[in-house]
């Protein structure tokens, strides 16, 4: 006879244990909380963090349809946050987006703010990363009408963070190589294949519309300052002249191999964290450290190991907890939601006339649906669930009280 209550799935739950995000918060985050000066949203954020993977969050129950056993596993947290919640989502999105591919070349921009502003922006998250994502699709737009006569399609992430979890904001830009007249009847490709735009001049331009929008926003008194000596008007314009005259940097790589590669490559960006869970090396709780692998792009891209303190490494990931509500993804031009549907159909069209038409494949990969843990078959079915508060819920049916005999 199946018990529906997951009591003993909770004493195997210590011999699951694996170095994840979930383990150094649940390590660490009672230590170290008192320590950090933490907002509600990044406290609530971390907790159900610590939490996810536990019978904490309460735990799903599946039936195999081919051998009928049953099967418990724990509830995840389903944030954006976690690295285990997010790998499901990034091979849906991927699937998802396969349908707006088109058989062109595509371009790869990333738009870096400088260092001078990320006590800025992370002062004020909820203005400023919406900002770089107008700015940087606005300053590629506007090259295309100048150099291609039409309108391009742009698919926007945002990074928050580099290999050491240090905050380095960022946004992934992935471009088509060509835009749609404005009539809707060419496709114009860029004449040399080396590179889409001149990189400084979208750079220069990417500079002065940021600076222009932190400028107004400043005027209007809508952004902290964290910085004491801004307050006064002379200090915040040599400030911002400081800013305009140094580089920005704008990074733009040659076209992807193919239009496929370019949403495989996408989705390993558009739902990553800040650290995944294959890069932690070690938790050792007597010593109060955190040990994970990194990429030194500085000497080749070499792998090596960073230990941080607890505490350091609770403080450096709480950096890149996104404020609620913010969209890290964003499509502009003929890719954005509204005109989306309706323009691609015209450029395949246009594309096929010229013999260009691409098979859109699904996405290659092994087979993600759960097996069973008693004869190994897939398709395992859910068929309830307990909650956090200890309630049973079949599926089809209401809560049911917890029988705890």
């Amino acid at each position: 006879m199946d018990a529906l209550c997951p009591v003993a799935e909770s004493r195997r739950e210590a011999a699951q244990e694996r170095f994840t995000l979930g383990a150094i918060l649940r390590a660490f985050l009672p230590i170290v909380l008192p320590l950090l000066k933490l907002g509600q949203h990044q406290l609530r954020v971390l907790g159900q963090r610590a939490a996810c993977g536990t019978l904490q969050l309460g735990a799903n129950l599946f039936q195999c349809p081919h051998c009928g056993h049953r099967h418990w596993a724990p509830r995840s947290c389903g944030d954006r946050h976690c690295p285990g919640c997010q790998a499901a989502k990034s091979r849906q999105w991927l699937a998802k987006q396969l349908q707006s591919l088109l058989p062109v070349p595509y371009y790869h921009c990333v738009f870096t703010l400088p260092p001078e502003l990320n006590a800025l922006v992370l002062a004020n998250p909820r203005h400023l990363y919406p900002l770089l994502f107008d700015c940087a699709a606005q300053s590629l737009l506007a090259f295309g009408p100048n150099r291609l006569r039409g309108d391009l399609g742009i698919s926007a992430v945002l990074h928050t963070g580099g290999q050491k979890l240090d905050f380095h904001p960022h946004l992934h830009c992935i471009v088509t190589g060509g835009a749609l007249s404005p009539d809707g009847k060419r496709w114009r490709s860029p004449k040399q294949r080396k590179f889409l735009f001149p990189v400084r001049a979208v750079a220069a331009l990417f500079r002065g519309k940021f600076l222009a929008g932190v400028r107004q926003l400043l005027e209007e008194q809508a952004l902290q300052l964290p910085d004491a000596a801004l307050q006064a008007p002379a200090a915040r314009a040599r400030w911002l002249a400081l800013l305009y005259q140094k580089p920005w940097v704008l990074y733009a790589k040659r076209p992807f191999g193919g239009p496929q590669q370019v949403l495989s490559y996408l989705a390993n960006y558009t739902h990553r964290v800040a650290l995944s869970n294959r890069r932690i090396l070690a938790i050792d709780v007597s010593q109060q450290t955190v040990s994970f692998s990194y990429r030194d792009y500085r000497h080749s891209s070499q792998l090596k190991a960073l230990t941080l303190s607890g505490l350091e490494f609770m403080r450096r990931f709480s950096l890149h907890i996104l404020p609620a509500g913010l969209v890290r993804i964003g499509h502009y031009g003929i890719l954005g939601n509204n005109r989306r549907k309706r323009d691609l159909e015209t450029v395949r069209a246009i594309l096929q006339r010229r013999g260009r038409a691409v098979a859109i494949a699904s996405p290659q990969g092994q087979d993600r649906s759960m097996r069973c843990p008693a004869c190994g078959q897939a398709g395992l079915r859910l068929v309830a669930f307990r909650d956090a508060a200890g309630v049973l819920h079949r599926i089809g049916a209401g809560p049911t009280p917890c029988d705890s005999s």
